[in-house]
């Protein structure tokens, strides 16, 4: 990110200019015509019930696999209105601002507040924060190893950051104590959280002492 003071215009993602109603027709679109759907919680909550009917275990990879697709796809569309909003390539934005942006497309997204630790960014990992998220809200979630690893939401957040950083990335949780209010997951290259996941997530959450010590 450029550090150099450069002027910024209202945010892209505030609500009152991102959004656009069409009340004759009922339908939702972005200030660049692009289509916004609502996504009820009983539709998400049924797909992982009907999911966990028909394929058992296989449905934690089914919703990780479909969280990525949709985290990537989400990536895209927020690097696109980005650019094209400030008239910039991301890479001069500042990184507080940056910063700033992705809390706003996620809210008006309805999908939360994220928060990222940086801390052990020279190990490979970035640890994400999730508040009141509207992703999966720990609804979709019936047991602890689903937490852990194939969740929807462990699978949007790997595909968002694959998408902002052009790597093939993993993601899963790393604490669920306060869900659904809040849930913590770490981020990083595939072998990295599969060796994480055999190490530490087999007996428990990953506690802040352990975190550092990765």
């Amino acid at each position: 990110m450029n550090e150099s003071a450069i002027p910024i215009p209202t945010n892209c993602f505030s609500p009152k200019g991102y959004v656009k109603s069409h009340p004759a027709s009922g339908l939702l679109a972005t200030r660049y015509g692009d289509r916004l759907i609502a996504v009820p919680e009983v539709l998400l909550r049924s797909i992982a019930k009907t999911l966990r009917v028909e394929t058992g275990e296989a449905s934690y990879l089914a919703l990780y696999t479909f969280g990525d697709n949709w985290g990537k796809n989400f990536g895209n569309r927020m690097i696109q209105d980005t650019i094209k909003y400030y008239r910039q390539p991301i890479l001069e934005t500042l990184a507080n601002e940056f910063l700033v942006n992705i809390q706003a497309a996620w809210a008006v997204h309805g999908l939360g507040k994220p928060s990222i630790d940086f801390s052990l960014a020279e190990r490979g990992l970035l640890v994400v924060t999730i508040v009141n998220s509207g992703i999966d809200n720990g609804k979709t979630i019936d047991d602890i190893f689903s937490y852990r690893s194939f969740s929807l939401e462990a699978g949007f957040l790997a595909g968002w950051f694959s998408t902002l950083t052009g790597n093939k990335l993993r993601a899963c949780a790393s604490n669920w104590l306060n869900a659904p209010a809040s849930m913590q997951f770490v981020v990083g290259s595939i072998s990295h959280i599969e060796s994480i996941e055999r190490s530490h997530l087999q007996v428990g959450m990953l506690t802040p002492e352990i975190l550092n010590s990765l």
